[in-house]
Parts: structure tokens; sequence; C-alpha cells
């Protein structure tokens, strides 16, 4: 037991992940093995990556793992999932027919370092030497399950990084774009001089048009959810039961005057409460006011919830206690103790048996209400015999924090809420309301109308994922359940969700199963149109501004970076156009977004030092560098070919 209890605080956290994988991957492989007599368990398919089957029996130990940090939301532990197991199964292989591997002791290096330095952290920031190693034990727990996946991923970074090369052009465009101006002249005939219905475009060329500029949908397998929304609602009656039974109990606490233990016992039945020691600085500022008026706050309906607080005890206490403490197989063997350790004058060594002692502290506002009625009252040097979250304990206060004033209070808070006939008679109402939705979005539609419900609607799409807020079905809060059914289920599949205080019935309307983007017929018929009265202006188009809607005008001091000429005119294009340039007198034309242009550069102002072309590589190559470390391990991820086929409850 000593050497499982010294695992326990040595490697705790580590142990725990162990146990779990391994009773997991027990139970798994007891289920897998196992053949009923009419029942067989089936190892689903989770995902498949470059055609490599992921079945739930290597999918799951590995999410367990990672469920076991409570800091990792649901939604983060399946991601990680997934990203660990692209890591196994596709770019760990690539990476090794790269050259690029892992050695043990290279890990083991950087758990050194990793160590070394979330200890100098915790350090700085004044935690103990006794919790640094046991918190370094548990941040490096979480930090080997991806510590090989880290380091490959920066090697290749590196060597990807090593490969990039900036040549002398290149620097000398940047500086170009950086250090001169242009000045000359322009005439631009805007494409409104033709009218739209001169142009005849055909089915033909919008579909040659589509085809030649289609691109990835990037709504691809997205659903469109259709539901009606039934909020659970308080009645009046509610309202009024709920106003009726505060009342009753402040009525019943005003009774029974200062038997704090009988204030206790009908605040408790009441569904309120009775907390823990806070300070007087703590209060609400009304709960305060009433409580040193000699009053008990409330009750008072405020924002939909009922609120009352009594007050219980009111002291000046130490915020802190500082104590020996030893623990004991009952409470007479504790209470024994404690009087023969206050005879001998607290020397726990001249106890006639010895017993094992530790030093620990507590906070009184941490302390439940039993623990803290044997501290509140203590002095330096009180020994007492008190049970230790129902271990039996004698303790010798040893110092005190400094005084505060503290409140003992028994609280009632009630929000209004619907009571269960309401439920239950919604709870009808949805029904009946499921059994007319019928199983396609016309009935479901006719449905809703009956029922008087509006019917809404939102996008799930597998990639919508929140940091702060996880997975959702569009735009509706903690919704994640709803968003994890949607990316199974079939259209006219329907469901029923409770959220926040409201059912939700919903059905998939459509699931979008283009590989591109849709044709866009007015955006394809705008391009083409821009195309062709650029092409009929473009013949015409001369620096003497003889067209008809031609507006002619002068530039100065153009840069790369701007977007527009002065005064907002021109666009982007000409600007770029204008920046490309490098000799002078020369006549360009160009077909920008609202019009067409011809320019002629007059005058290029500024130089480039082509000396320092040598000196700008580095930084330049620096920056390409670290876009590569940054964005290297996507760029090789983006290479698989996954298909996720987890649904509700393996996501």
């Amino acid at each position: 037991m000593a050497t499982l209890n010294t695992l326990r605080t040595k490697y705790g956290i580590v142990l725990s992940i162990i146990i779990a994988i391994v009773l997991l991957a027990f139970i798994l492989g007891d289920q897998l093995s196992y053949r009923g007599a009419n029942q067989e368990i089936v190892d689903e398919v989770v995902m498949t990556i470059n055609g490599d089957e992921i079945k739930q029996s290597e999918y799951y130990p590995l999410r367990e793992s990672y469920s076991q940090f409570q800091q990792m939301g649901e939604d983060a532990v399946a991601d990680m999932t997934a990203r660990t197991l692209l890591y196994n199964h596709y770019v760990a292989p690539a990476l090794k027919e790269a050259g690029v591997i892992v050695a043990p002791a290279e890990v083991d290096a950087y758990a050194a370092e990793f160590g070394q330095m979330m200890a100098n952290q915790l350090k700085q920031y004044g935690w103990p030497d006794d919790q640094i190693i046991p918190m370094v034990q548990n941040q490096w727990a979480m930090e080997s399950l991806t510590a090989e996946q880290n380091l490959a991923m920066e090697k290749f970074a590196a060597m990807l990084a090593k490969g990039v090369y900036v040549n002398r052009l290149e620097v000398e465009a940047e500086l170009r774009a950086e250090n001169l101006t242009f000045d000359g002249r322009y005439v631009a005939v805007p494409y409104s001089t033709i009218a739209n219905d001169a142009i005849e475009i055909t089915e033909e060329e919008v579909e040659a048009y589509y085809q030649a500029n289609r691109q990835e949908n990037a709504a691809y397998d997205s659903r469109i959810v259709r539901y009606v929304r039934f909020d659970i609602e308080p009645s009046e009656e509610d309202k009024a039961a709920l106003e009726t039974e505060v009342k009753e109990l402040d009525a019943k606490v005003k009774e029974l005057g200062a038997n704090t233990e009988a204030i206790k016992g009908a605040v408790r039945t009441a569904g309120g409460k009775v907390g823990t020691y806070k300070t007087f600085a703590s209060l609400a500022k009304a709960v305060a006011e009433a409580f040193e008026a000699g009053n008990s706050y409330g009750p008072e309906l405020t924002n939909d919830k009922w609120e009352a607080h009594y007050l219980l005890s009111d002291v000046t206490a130490p915020v802190s206690y500082d104590f020996e403490v030893a623990t004991f197989d009952n409470m007479a063997e504790a209470e024994a103790v404690a009087e023969e350790l206050k005879a001998n004058g607290g020397d726990f060594d001249k106890l006639s048996e010895a017993v094992d002692v530790a030093e620990d502290s507590r906070v009184l506002a941490n302390m439940t209400e039993a623990q803290a009625k044997n501290f509140v009252n203590a002095a330096e040097g009180s020994i007492f015999a008190f049970s230790d979250n129902g271990v039996p304990a004698v303790a010798k206060i040893t110092a005190l924090g400094e005084k505060q004033r503290f409140v003992l209070t028994a609280d009632v808070e009630k929000p209004v809420v619907a009571g269960e006939k309401t439920i239950r008679e919604l709870n009808h109402e949805v029904e009946a309301f499921e059994a007319a939705m019928g199983e396609d979005m016309e009935s479901f539609q006719a449905a809703s109308d009956a029922a008087g419900r509006t019917l809404a609607a939102v996008t799930v799409n597998r990639n919508n994922y929140n940091a702060q807020m996880g997975r959702m079905a569009g735009y509706i809060p903690n919704s994640r359940q709803m968003a994890l059914w949607a990316y199974g289920a079939k259209v006219g599949e329907a469901k029923r969700f409770s959220i926040d205080g409201a059912i939700y019935v919903a059905m998939i309307a459509s699931v979008d199963t283009n590989k591109y983007a849709p044709r866009n017929d007015m955006q394809i018929r705008q391009a083409l149109l821009v195309e062709k009265k650029y092409a009929q202006i473009a013949e015409q188009l001369t620096m003497e501004a003889a067209m008809e809607g031609a507006e002619a005008g002068t530039f100065a001091g153009v840069k790369f970076s701007d977007n527009t000429l002065a005064e907002g005119k021109g666009d982007a294009k000409l600007v770029g156009a204008i920046a490309s340039q490098r000799e002078t007198g020369r006549e360009v034309k160009v077909k920008g977004t609202t019009a067409a242009y011809i320019f002629v550069v007059d005058a290029i102002n500024g130089d480039v030092d082509l000396a320092t072309v040598e000196t700008e590589r580095t930084p330049l190559l620096t920056q390409r560098e670290n876009m590569l470390l940054q964005n290297g391990s996507t760029i090789l991820a983006s290479k698989a070919e996954v298909e996720d086929f987890r649904a509700e409850g393996t996501m």
C-alpha cells in the first residue's frame, strides 16, 4: 500500500492515465472478442486516413487519454485525437520517408528542457518547491502525449526553411515597392458608358466561364437544419406559487428568531443552502446594508429570481490558519489524543503512542461549515479534535493570518421557472407536433403552421468551431449535441433536443453535396460583361480621351501600397500596373474593376540602391522561413485524404 501511495503521489496523473487506458483497452478487447448467441459487437470505422480505416478500438483509447485532462473541453479532445491519428497514419510515415525521425533521446532531452522551463516559471510566480514537482509532472503528462509530434513538425519545418531562397529580383521588387513613387497621366472610360443590354451573353459562355473558374465548395457536406423551438416558460400559476413559497419560508424564519440550527434546517428543506464563511466585504451592497441594520434581506424578485439572505453568524476571525495535524481511525481516539496533547503542552512527540504528524494550512473561506466551527474561534496554540472531511483528526494551531470580518448566512435563491404541470403540458404539445411532422420538409412546415410555431433554420458545417464555445449548430449557443447529430444525419431525419430552457425539434432539410461552389449566374454574367465591355473600349482607347464618357486625369506620388489614385479615383488594378512600370513614356491599357484605363508614367521618383540588395535579402528570407515554421505542419497535413464518420457521442 505504501508503494502504491508513493506512486500516486509522484506520478499521480500519469498513473491514472495508464490505468484508464489499460482498463478501456481491456473492456474494448473483451467487447470485440465477445460473441453472444444473437449478438455480435461490431468494431465500427470512425474515420479513414489515406485509405487506412480507424476503428473504435483504436480511436476510443486515444480519445480517453486526452479526456483525462479537465482543462480540455470535449471539442478540444476530439480535435486532438483526430490530429494524433492523422500524425500516426499519414504525417509520421511521410516524415520518415523524408528522413525526419525523432529519437527517444530527443524526447527525453525535450522533457528535461520542458520541466526546467516550467519549474522556473512557477518559481517566478512564487509557488513553493514542494508543489512545483507535482505540477510539472502534471503538465508533462499532458505535453508528453504530443511531444513527438511537436518535435517532428519542428524538424520538418526547419527542413523546409532551409530550402527557402530569395533571389535578387525578389529583393529588388520589394525595394521598388517601398522606395519608388510614380507621376503621370491617365484616361478612364467607365463600363457604364456601354448599356448592359447591348452586350450579348449566351448560356454556353456562362457555363464555360464557370467550368474554367470553379472553386472548391467551402460548405461541402454542410447541412441545412430546420427547427421549431418550444420555450419552457413559467405560467402565471408557477410565478404565484413560487412567490407564496418564498414568502411562507420568510415568515417561518422570522418565527424561529435566533434559533440558527432551526433556520438552517428550514432553509435547506426549502431548497436553499448554508454555505461557508465569507468576508463581509464580499456581500452585495443591499445585503450588507440589511445586515448592518439588523435585518435579513428579502425576499426580493430581481431578474426573474427570488432572493432571501439570513444572517447566522457575524465574527471577526483570522483569514488563514497554520496547524500541525494527525489523523486517526475513529473520533473517540482523536478526542483522547487531543486531551493528552493539551496535558503535555501540545508536544506531539510526548504522546504515549507515536503518531504521524503533518503540517497543514487552511483558509477560513474555503472550509466547510463543520470544519469552520472548530477554527473560527481558535487562538494560536489551540488544540482540538475535528472531522476533516470525514477523517477523525487532531489539530494544533501554530500561526494565524490577519483578521477580517466574516459572516455565515443561509441563502435562498430561486429562479422563476416552469413547474411540473407546465412542463408536462408543453411536452404534450411537442409530442403532438412530432406526431404530425412527418419525414419531409413539406409536412414539417405544415405541422409548424398548424401549431402556430415559427420554422427557423441554421447551417451546420463540420468545420464550424469556436475556441471559446466549441462546436455549435449555427448561431444556437450550447448546441453541440445538435451539431454532432447533424454531421451524420440524412435528409428527413429529425430529433428533439433540450437546450438552455427550450425544446428544439429539428429536421435535416438538405445536405450540400456539391464538391464545387454552386454556379452564380449573376456574378458570372457581371464578370463577362466587364470582359466584353473592356474588349470594346480597349480597341478605341487612347490618351487623347476622344471616346464618349472618357475622363482624363493626372497622378503624382503613386506607390505600390496605394489602393487608389488621389481623391479615390482609379482602382487597385490601375495602381498595381502603374507601380510595376520600369520605364517612362510607354502607354499601357488596364482592365479595371469599374472602368477601362490607359496611362503613361512621366516620372519615376526615388531610386533603388542595388548595393543594399544583399543586406535586405536576410530580413526577407527570415520572414519566409518564419512563415514556413508556422505553417509547415498544416501544409503537410492538408495533403492527406480524410473521411470522418464520427457522429454523436464520438466527436
